[in-house]
C-alpha cells in the first residue's frame, strides 16, 4: 500500500509539474505575442495636405499634432459631381483641439426661391455640413467644374427667415478656351468705366454657367447645417466686393439697426430692394472708417501709430422672448430693445484679450460685470453682465461671446484681440442655439 501511495504521489507530482510548465509556457507565450503584436496608439502628424476621410472627421488627436504651430494644413475632398473642396486651417490659431467634421454635400437644385430672396441672384450653390463647433476660423475653397457668370458672391445662412451673410466670397471663373475670356472678380483698375459697363451688359445677356471652372474662396464660421453661396453680376465687379470686405472687416458704427435679434452686430441681412444679385446686399449698419474717401495725413499717422481698435457690443435680446423664464426682480435689468451696449468702436492695447476689453468697456460705461477664473479651462468665465447672470433665464442660460461671427471653443481671456475684430457678447437662453452657436448640440 505504501508503494502504491508513493507511486500515486509521484504521478500526481509529475502531472502538477507538467500542468505548471504548460500554463507557464502559455503565459509566457501569450505575453510575448501581446508584446510583439501590440500596436502603438501614437497618432501620425498631419501632413501639409490631407485627404478628407469618408466620414469627414479629422480627430482631436490629429489636430493635437499641429496645434499652436506656425504652419497651415489643408484637407481636400471631392464629390461624384466633380466638385473639389479644400479646407485650410491656421495651426497657430488652434488652442483647444477637437474633432472637426469637414464633409460637405453640394447641390444646385431647387434654389430659385433663394435666388429671388437674394435680389434675384445669378448663381447659387447649397452646401450641407455635418460638424459642430469650429476650433478656429478656416478658409474654404470650392472648385466647380463650370464657369459662373457672377463676379461677386457671399456666403449666407438662413436665420429667422432671412439670409444672414457669413462672409464674402472671392469668385474666379475661367471659361473654356474657345471663348478666350476670363471672368474674375478682380477687374483691372486701369479699365475704363465704359469698358466695365460694356462687359457687364454683355454678361447679363447670358448669365448661365459656361464650360470651364470656377474657384470660390471664403472664410467659414460654422460647420453645421445648410449654408449657401449666392453670386451676382455687379457694375463695379471687384471694386464693390473690396469695399464690402473693408466694411465687413473694419470698424462699425454704434447704430444697432443692422443687428439681428440674437444680438450679433457682425451679421448682415440682404436688402429686399435693389438690383441684380449679391451686389445689392445691405451692409447691416457696418461701415469702414476709411470708406468715405476722406483720409488726411492726420488719419494716416493715427493708423500707422500704436492705436488699435475693435468693435464690441453687449446684447440680452433673447431674454425678451423668454421673459416668463426670467427670475423675479431681474426685469429692470433688461433693456426694452435688448441692447446693454450697442456696437461701439473702442481702442485696445496690443496683446489684450476679449476679457480685458470687456472689463474696461464695462467699467468706462458704468455697466456691472462679474467674472472669475476657472482653473479647469485656464481662463476667465463671465458670470454676469448688467446684473444678469447665468441661469437667470432658465437652466441653459448664460453669457457667450463671438468674434467676427465665430464662437471660439475656449475662454474669453485666451482670445487675443486683433485690429478690426467685431466682438459680440450675447445672452443665450438655450445653450447657444438661439444666438447662432450649435456646437453643444
Amino acid at each position: 500500500m505504501k508503494r502504491k501511495r508513493g507511486l500515486v504521489h509521484v504521478i500526481l507530482a509529475l502531472l502538477m509539474s507538467m500542468l505548471l510548465i504548460v500554463s507557464t509556457g502559455c503565459g509566457k507565450s501569450g505575453s510575448g505575442d501581446s508584446s510583439s503584436d501590440k500596436k502603438t496608439n501614437k497618432t501620425e502628424t498631419l501632413a501639409d495636405v490631407n485627404t478628407i476621410p469618408e466620414d469627414g472627421v479629422i480627430t482631436k488627436e490629429q489636430f493635437k499634432t499641429v496645434a499652436g504651430e506656425n504652419k497651415k494644413v489643408q484637407f481636400k475632398g471631392t464629390t461624384d459631381d466633380g466638385i473639389t473642396y479644400i479646407w485650410t486651417y491656421d495651426c497657430s490659431k488652434i488652442q483647444n483641439p477637437a474633432d472637426q467634421n469637414l464633409k460637405i454635400d453640394f447641390s444646385e437644385k431647387d434654389l430659385d426661391d433663394l435666388k429671388k430672396q437674394a435680389n434675384n441672384a445669378n448663381d447659387a450653390l447649397k452646401m450641407t455640413m455635418y460638424g459642430k463647433g469650429l476650433i478656429c476660423v478656416p478658409d474654404l475653397e470650392v472648385q466647380l467644374p463650370e464657369a459662373w457668370q457672377s463676379n461677386s458672391a457671399y456666403l449666407v445662412k438662413e436665420q429667422s427667415g432671412k439670409l444672414a451673410r457669413m462672409s464674402d466670397v472671392v469668385v474666379t471663373a475661367q471659361v473654356k478656351e474657345e471663348n478666350k475670356k476670363t471672368q474674375d472678380t478682380k477687374t483691372e483698375e486701369e479699365d475704363s468705366s465704359d469698358k466695365t459697363a460694356e462687359s457687364t451688359t454683355q454678361a447679363k445677356k447670358d448669365t448661365k454657367p459656361k464650360e470651364g471652372t470656377t474657384s470660390l474662396k471664403m472664410s467659414v464660421t460654422s460647420l453645421d447645417g445648410d449654408c449657401y453661396i449666392i453670386g451676382g453680376i455687379t457694375e463695379q465687379q471687384n471694386k464693390g466686393a473690396a469695399s464690402a470686405n473693408k466694411a465687413e472687416n473694419g470698424t462699425t458704427n454704434s447704430e444697432s439697426e443692422g443687428s439681428d435679434e440674437s444680438g450679433n452686430s457682425g451679421e448682415n441681412s440682404y436688402n429686399e430692394e435693389g438690383g441684380s444679385g449679391s451686389g445689392d446686399v445691405s451692409d447691416g449698419g457696418a461701415s469702414s472708417s476709411g470708406s468715405s474717401g476722406k483720409q488726411d495725413v492726420a488719419n494716416d499717422e493715427e493708423v500707422s501709430g500704436s492705436s488699435h481698435t475693435c468693435t464690441i457690443s453687449i446684447s440680452c435680446a433673447t431674454i425678451l422672448n423668454n421673459m416668463s423664464d426670467l427670475k423675479s426682480g431681474k426685469e429692470e435689468f433688461v433693456p426694452s430693445d435688448g441692447w446693454i451696449l450697442a456696437a461701439s468702436e473702442v481702442e485696445f492695447t496690443e496683446g489684450e484679450s476679449v476679457h480685458d476689453v470687456l472689463q474696461r468697456v464695462c467699467k468706462d460705461a458704468g455697466i456691472q460685470m462679474e467674472s472669475s477664473f476657472t482653473p479647469a479651462y485656464n481662463s476667465a468665465y463671465v458670470e454676469g453682465i448688467n446684473n444678469l447672470y447665468e441661469f437667470d433665464c432658465g437652466q441653459l442660460s448664460g453669457w457667450m461671446y463671438n468674434v467676427n461671427g465665430w464662437f471660439p471653443n475656449y475662454g474669453c481671456s485666451k482670445y487675443t484681440v486683433q485690429d478690426g475684430d467685431v466682438i459680440n457678447w450675447v445672452y443665450t437662453c438655450n445653450l447657444g442655439k438661439d444666438v447662432g452657436d450649435n456646437s453643444m448640440y
